[in-house]
């Protein structure tokens, strides 16, 4: 077969002329000449036309196709539109286990005000694990309205569910949220023990989210939106701006931020940072602020992102204001507060409400626990507590139904005690020996019956911690670090007797945790900045001064104590801190707080009844006023094998 002829067998023929002379019903006339004589349709042209003009359209107007996230669960907002609290961001790390020990927990949060919500819901995110005897609900309440409540499968599984924020609870701007998980064990054994084996980890990026109709724009709305960890720059290292940003330093560390410093704008989120210094500083840092903004606090642009400033040195007024109720005020772009003014705790009788009690009527079934922290620095003159006197009122009972009182001060069991049937006031006494400069007290009630076993119902009861619940102060004036809160209640100064260079940055990181601790509440203390120690007034003094002595020192390079040195004289330590109680040469009293190197964010002990503490990133120990080293285990140990 030749190569014009195909497979069917027909023969190749004469092709005819496509395009014959004189024939006017030719198609050509309906194309345009094309290169090396091809043709393009003209309608090719028109649809090309028509795809470039649509692709403009897009470009231009941007629809949310191109800027919502592929993911379904998606709020389709850009980022600066995208308002997120985690639970990282509210102060659980490592986020939240329930138990049936501790089968429930809550937070609250605070919505922007000013930028209005399309959506606002919760995601909760994490794992569980459930007997397969067992059956267990995940219930979530918001505002105390019970808006989900799901069966959770046996077995190790994943949580991941959205629940929506009725538009109701989010219309006042907060949210309390309580996640709960309740539990029984139905393997048909008789026991009064009902725990159902129950383990709920709700992860750290669990979270309240909202969809905002426009990025944050107000004072108030950008203070909402910091989480628990927040980075203060320093764009001006000048003394007054020093102050300013130590003074905002300890007012969050007090409202319960974990702050660092820094030199340099962080990366990549900017959201909860606070630039610190003049404006044309700030801008250098680039920061875009309104042109016409008082000064004072500020909200402006730094990388996409909403940044508060400070544009002031007056840090005393700023960080009250911002860490106060008061900051609601703040519904514009920019605020200048210039007196703010606070009653401070007062009289012989502290209310357990005002440091933190819930005093609201509460459900008991086995354990209903109060947990109430202090510090010595907050107290009235810093006076130690003598008791606490505890109102309960407890519901009518049956006559075999006991309510027995636990009292836990740090941990120590410090009494116990039969309640009355109904109600009743008990007073119990908190040994001076155990108080520390920060304080935990527990009150556990517990219901004790004689009967028991599956005929027992198990039945929840209300009771309430009354109002008139308070701590009574008395007059023993502690030791060591303990006794240091009352001799700075008339008044201190923070003192820096040397010049820091260009380690201004890394001292504050260093010493502001510290400082805190005893910085009563709504203080701003003045700094004064290579100054020593005036004569007669308490202090805390930031290094070294001749003019003040403490129980330990640092000398060529070693941490030394006791008459000659003899008790104490080690090498000391490349970052870390030298804490201790001090006197100077014209009696009054104060801190003394030495830091080398940069210790980071390092956990600080406890400061109890010791006059000196070294704490490093590795650990710490306490020196005492003779210059031994205190030693907590004993001298021999008999270590598992």
């Amino acid at each position: 077969m030749s190569d014009d002829e195909h497979n069917d067998g027909t023969p190749a023929t004469d092709k005819p002329d496509p395009d014959p002379a004189g024939d006017d019903s030719s198609e050509t006339s309906e194309y345009f000449a094309g290169e090396k004589g091809r043709s393009v349709p003209k309608s090719a042209w028109v649809v090309l036309a028509v795809a470039l003009v649509a692709l403009l359209a897009f470009f231009l107007l941007r629809p949310t196709w191109f800027t919502r996230d592929a993911d379904d669960h998606s709020l389709h907002v850009p980022a600066d539109r995208h308002f997120i609290k985690t639970l990282a961001g509210s102060g659980h790390a490592d986020g939240v286990w329930l138990t049936d020990d501790s089968p429930s927990t809550s937070y609250l949060v605070t919505l922007p005000a000013d930028s209005e919500r399309s959506q606002t819901r919760l995601h909760l995110a994490g794992t569980s694990q459930i007997p397969d005897n067992s059956t267990v609900f995940l219930s979530v309440s918001m505002d105390g309205q019970q808006v989900f409540n799901n069966k959770l499968a046996t077995g190790e599984n994943e949580v991941d569910a959205y629940i929506d924020v009725p538009d109701q609870i989010a219309a006042d701007g907060q949210v309390r949220v309580q996640v709960r998980a309740v539990g029984t064990r139905h393997d048909e054994t008789c026991t009064p023990d009902h725990s159902s084996g129950l383990l709920v980890h709700l992860g750290p990026d669990s979270m309240v989210e909202a969809a905002l109709t426009e990025p944050v724009h107000t004072v108030r709305d950008a203070v909402v939106s910091w989480d628990r960890d927040m980075t203060i720059v320093l764009a001006d290292d000048g003394t007054e701006w020093r102050t300013a940003a130590a003074q905002m330093g300890i007012a969050l560390t007090r409202a319960g931020h974990e702050v660092t410093f820094a030199s340099d704008v962080p990366e990549p989120d900017g959201r909860s940072t606070i630039l610190v210094g003049p404006d044309d500083a700030l801008r250098e840092e680039g920061w875009a602020g309104p042109d016409d903004a008082a000064e004072g606090i500020v909200v402006g642009r730094l990388s996409d992102s909403p940044v508060l400033a400070v544009t002031t040195s007056d840090g005393g007024q700023i960080s009250r204001y911002l860490t106060s109720p008061t900051v609601t005020t703040a519904d514009g772009a920019d605020a200048d507060p210039r007196a703010i003014s606070t009653p401070p705790l007062g009289g012989d009788r502290v209310p357990l409400e005002a440091l933190g009690a819930d005093t609201s009527v509460g459900q008991i079934t086995e354990t209903r626990r109060w947990r109430i922290g202090y510090s010595l620095s907050d107290l009235p003159e810093g006076r130690l507590p003598q008791s606490v006197s505890a109102n309960f009122q407890l519901p009518a009972s049956p006559p075999d139904l006991t309510w027995i009182l636990n009292v836990e001060l740090n941990g120590a069991l410090v009494a116990s005690h039969r309640l009355n049937d109904t109600a009743g006031r008990v007073t119990i006494p908190l040994p001076p020996g155990r108080e520390l400069l920060e304080n935990a007290l527990t009150l556990s009630v517990e219901r004790d019956r004689d009967l028991g076993g599956c005929d027992v119902r198990v039945t929840s009861y209300p009771i309430q911690l009354q109002a008139d619940s308070t701590l009574d102060l008395g007059a023993d004036p502690g030791a060591g670090f303990t006794a240091v809160p009352r001799t700075l209640a008339p008044g201190f100064a923070v003192y820096v007797p040397e010049d820091a260079g260009d380690r201004v940055v890394e001292q504050l990181n260093a010493i502001i945790p510290t400082l805190t601790k005893f910085t009563p509440a709504d203080e701003n203390p003045d700094f004064r900045w290579n100054e020593h120690p005036a004569t007669g007034r308490s202090f805390i003094v930031i290094g070294s001064t001749p003019d003040v002595t403490s129980p330990a020192s640092l000398s060529d390079g070693r941490i030394v104590a006791g008459p000659d040195h003899i008790a104490l004289a080690i090498p000391t330590f490349d970052n870390g801190l030298l804490v201790e109680t001090a006197t100077s040469t014209s009696g009054a009293g104060g801190v003394m707080i030495q830091a080398l190197g940069s210790i980071g964010h390092t956990q600080l002990p406890t400061f109890g009844h010791e006059v000196a503490q070294v704490i490093t990133q590795q650990g710490s120990f306490t020196i005492d006023g003779d210059g031994t080293v205190a030693t907590d285990p004993p001298p021999r140990q008999d270590l598992p094998r």
